[in-house]
């Protein structure tokens, strides 16, 4: 009875050990997957497939959202990487979409309120650990340079610490600057030429935000296709004209119509801070139907809405966002969300949209 007990525990014995090693093998591939997808899975073929590809890595504002980081935009073509904006959160999306972080060539800033710059630091310390090796570009109206030194300083350490770690082969301490840019237009109606190369072109114009000034929208070319970044803007007829039949139109949108009612909340509740602030919002921004008529203005293909304020936590909510929008344009519209895909290739008049797989 002992001796088949023995035999009994002996098997168990063997059976658990080989069980263990096999599961460890699983865990490990399983490990070893996930590894490679992770540092060597970034989505490079957007760069070089003679698409142009729009990204939405933040679709929101300053109020806190559960499905909207801060407003960034991706911008694939010819080869180069772009982001426009770097609003707090918006770095993960960027990951998340496995976009090619190494390849980051720049930043394009269009003004210096915190929910399109609070991610700047970010933006340029994981892209370097990702490989970049050489400086980010950073891109903006005047002040751009203001910005970009604080955000050194405040990363100096993090900096000298990572270098000091990992050695300068494996991070060059090149890849560890970024170069500001300061983007000056020709007349306060004109465009300026930020950056031509391979086929791309990127242009900046002026959009009002006042008393955010200067601020700017940009114009994205790239073989036949285009796409306006409108930034943070009243209903500007400068926007119009630099969006004259373009492809794709990101605009920012507010609804007066959902904020209107927290402020007449606040006045009656002697909430006098909160009145002041939710009134004083809706003046420096557009609304989705102002939106829409910006884009039968001119003549875009498709407009879709980014920088969503307020937050949209149900399908009650994104209704009444877009509300009156279709009387407005009887075009094509979408709410945009993070993650979103925008693809358009030459030769064509399509703009598909979806998920980068």
């Amino acid at each position: 009875m002992l001796e088949r007990h023995y035999i009994r525990l002996t098997v168990l014995t063997v059976l658990l050990t080989f069980g263990a090693i096999g599961c460890d093998r699983i865990e490990s591939r399983l490990i070893e997957r996930q590894a490679g997808r992770a540092l060597a899975g970034d989505h490079t073929d957007l760069l070089d497939d003679g698409q142009l590809h729009v990204v939405l890595c933040g679709t929101g504002s300053p109020l806190a959202d559960a499905e909207r980081a801060g407003p960034c935009t991706a911008v694939l073509a010819g080869g180069h990487f772009f982001l426009v904006d770097v609003g707090p959160g918006s770095w993960r999306n960027v990951a998340l979409e496995r976009l090619p972080r190494a390849r980051l060539e720049g930043v394009l800033l269009t003004h210096f309120h915190s929910d399109h710059i609070g991610e700047l630091g970010e933006a340029r310390l994981q892209s370097w650990v990702a490989g970049r090796t050489q400086p980010l570009i950073v891109y903006g109206p005047p002040g751009v340079q203001q910005v970009v030194d604080g955000f050194r300083q405040a990363y100096a350490f993090d900096t000298q610490y990572r270098i000091a770690h990992h050695g300068v082969e494996a991070m060059p301490p090149d890849g560890g600057e970024a170069t500001a840019r300061t983007i000056e237009l020709p007349a306060p109606d004109a465009a300026a030429t930020v950056f031509e190369a391979d086929g791309l072109r990127i242009t900046a114009f002026a959009v009002d935000h006042a008393p955010a000034s200067p601020a700017y929208g940009y114009r994205v070319d790239y073989r036949g296709r285009s796409v306006v970044i409108s930034g943070d803007t009243r209903k500007s007829a400068n926007v119009v004209r630099h969006a004259q039949g373009v492809d794709l139109l990101l605009h920012e949108a507010l609804s007066r119509r959902i904020i209107e009612p927290v402020t007449q909340y606040a006045r009656e509740h002697n909430l006098s801070r909160w009145a002041k602030l939710t009134s004083d919002v809706g003046t420096y921004h557009t609304t989705p139907v102002e939106a829409a008529e910006v884009a039968k203005a001119a003549q875009v293909r498709m407009l879709a809405l980014t920088h969503i304020v307020p937050p949209l936590p149900n399908f009650v909510a994104r209704r009444m966002f877009l509300r009156d929008v279709s009387n407005a344009w009887d075009g094509k519209v979408v709410l945009g969300k993070d993650g979103m895909h925008f693809t358009l290739a030459p030769n064509t008049d399509a703009v598909t949209v979806g998920r980068i797989s």
